[in-house]
């Protein structure tokens, strides 16, 4: 995934990121693997460019929290990590999940100022565990101009 953001940052010059995962396990593995230099796993490890401009890493746990205004909100590279199954969890019962409701610190749901980026791009580890899940027509909204899908090889 690191490989795939460096080079369409680098190359394309595009900016924003949204990498959805199956399982809190995986969740909080990839939010350590993206954010943390100094873990052995960290995905930027020997890109030069992400040194001194390390990507934003925004989460399903701190995306409602972040009060800045939109001018700082639009900086730079943003990966935004989400897990499927808490997207599923606030599907339930014909509810809107968090991320489609109204943020003050946004003026907007955070779902529509992801699904308006001209330049978003989608990540999915491990999709084959969660395409028939309910979260997963959300996610079809996000309006992204390319999807990865991500497989681990088990040998």
């Amino acid at each position: 995934m690191g490989a795939f953001v460096a080079y369409l940052y680098l190359s394309k010059g595009i900016k924003h990121y949204f990498v959805l995962a199956p399982n809190i396990t995986i969740y909080n593995k990839l939010i350590e693997d993206f954010s943390n230099p100094n873990c052995p796993k960290y995905v930027f490890q020997g890109i030069g460019e992400f040194v001194h401009n390390q990507p934003r890493i925004i989460t399903g746990d701190n995306y409602n929290e972040i009060r800045q205004t939109k001018k700082d909100f639009v900086s730079d590279i943003h990966i935004n990590i989400f897990n499927i199954s808490k997207i599923n969890a606030e599907t339930r019962g014909g509810k809107l999940p968090r991320k489609k409701r109204l943020s003050e610190y946004l003026g907007n749901s955070y779902f529509n100022y992801l699904s308006n980026l001209d330049d978003l791009v989608l990540l999915m580890d491990e999709s084959h565990h969660y395409r028939a899940d309910r979260g997963m027509q959300v996610i079809n909204e996000l309006n992204q101009i390319l999807g990865l899908n991500l497989q681990r090889l088990h040998r």
